[in-house]
């Protein structure tokens, strides 16, 4: 196979293996280092018992300690991408550009090996220094504890940074969504993004962020449709709104989890923006709520087309984009949707679109340092 995504993943762990980064860790978003553990790592058993010994020639000096043991963990990274290669391979020749090809092997090898062994594009001068230009625009006078891995969320002005907004957002809302604009796409032939006039579906309000940035780039002939459920989240969605009554004025909430279907109850258990829905409760503060597919909003709100669908909801993307079917078919929208949740969704999610055979081409953009926010991006003629 000349074009081979194992070749490209295989060079990238190789080169990979004697790294010892250690820059290369979000504290914002994880928090302080935790101590990887001593045990043996989980490798076949010849490889464990090598490892076991070299432990004991290291724990007595016979041996110096290497900072990594290159062929075990090439052995481990090939052994963990080779049971779901073929499927990888499917989105890898249906990208269209050399960058997400590039990109998406990057991201594998980084889930294989972690933060001490790869960096991803972004940990660069600028991405850090974008961070601290909006940590220096923070009041914090107005904030909001989230609740959520002791998160706050803080008001900010960001006039200063091309956009006529004053909400409540976390600087990495701003740096991911607002400057480096996660839900926008540029190649070499074409630019997916939203467009002046757009209907947008916003999968994954959570604090309005996402939303006023959509409305802002629909323009006021366009209109967003924002699925949020949570209460927690909708206090702050809707206070943002009020804080932006102008671009507020062409966004509607809609109250409900996105889902294959309409009128299902799943159970929901609150966790600040990684929120998820399940099919039965995991606790006794779960909370029951009633299910609504894109093809039924489009129904009920008698609108006449969508042209972007944009979803981050926590795994449930798949299921969302069936419920979305009759209007893909149909409009043939442009879609921007995150598939880190599970490994499974980068070729899950692609194959099924590219199974409607409306010709989607794609492409895959990555927006943190770390393993979330990767964007498959799918359109179908060049965007207008």
């Amino acid at each position: 196979m000349s074009d081979s995504l194992m070749a490209s993943y295989l060079a990238l762990v190789s080169a990979a293996v004697p790294n010892d980064f250690t820059d290369n860790y979000d504290y914002r978003r994880f928090g302080p280092i935790v101590e990887p553990s001593r045990q043996a790592p989980k490798l076949p058993l010849r490889r464990r018992l090598r490892w076991y010994y070299k432990r004991i020639l290291q724990a007595f000096r016979i041996i110096d300690q290497p900072p990594v043991y290159k062929m075990d963990q090439v052995a481990s990274a090939t052994d963990w991408l080779r049971p779901n290669c073929e499927n990888l391979q499917f989105l890898y020749e249906h990208l269209e550009d050399e960058v997400s090809k590039r990109l998406l092997a990057l991201i594998l090898a980084y889930r294989a090996l972690g933060h001490r062994r790869v960096k991803l594009p972004l940990n660069n001068p600028d991405y850090w220094a974008l961070f601290a230009r909006v940590e220096r625009s923070i009041d914090e006078a107005e904030v909001r504890d989230l609740s959520f891995h002791n998160w706050k969320i803080y008001r900010l002005k960001l006039e200063e940074f091309g956009y006529p907004f004053d909400l409540f957002i976390r600087p990495s809302g701003v740096v991911a969504q607002l400057l480096l604009q996660q839900y926008r796409c540029q190649t070499d032939r074409q630019v997916i993004e939203v467009r002046p006039g757009d209907i947008v579906v916003d999968g994954g309000g959570c604090y309005g962020d996402t939303a006023l940035y959509l409305a802002y780039k629909a323009g006021p002939t366009g209109r967003v449709f924002s699925f949020e459920f949570l209460p927690e989240n909708l206090s702050i969605f809707e206070r943002n709104l009020e804080l932006n009554p102008g671009i507020a004025a062409r966004i509607k909430i809609v109250r409900h989890p996105m889902w294959s279907s309409s009128g299902e109850y799943l159970y929901i258990e609150s966790a600040g923006p990684a929120t998820r829905v399940l099919p039965a409760p995991q606790s006794p503060n779960a909370v029951r709520i009633e299910t609504l597919s894109i093809d039924d909003l489009m129904r009920c709100e008698q609108v006449s087309r969508v042209d972007f669908i944009k979803m981050d909801i926590e795994g449930s993307e798949l299921s969302a984009l069936k419920g979305a079917e009759q209007s893909i078919r149909r409009f043939k929208p442009k879609l921007a949707i995150s598939v880190y949740h599970k490994l499974a969704d980068f070729w899950e999610i692609p194959q099924w679109i590219d199974s409607l055979g409306l010709g989607y081409r794609f492409s895959l953009r990555h927006f943190t340092i770390h393993q979330e926010e990767t964007i498959l991006f799918a359109y179908c003629e060049a965007p207008r």
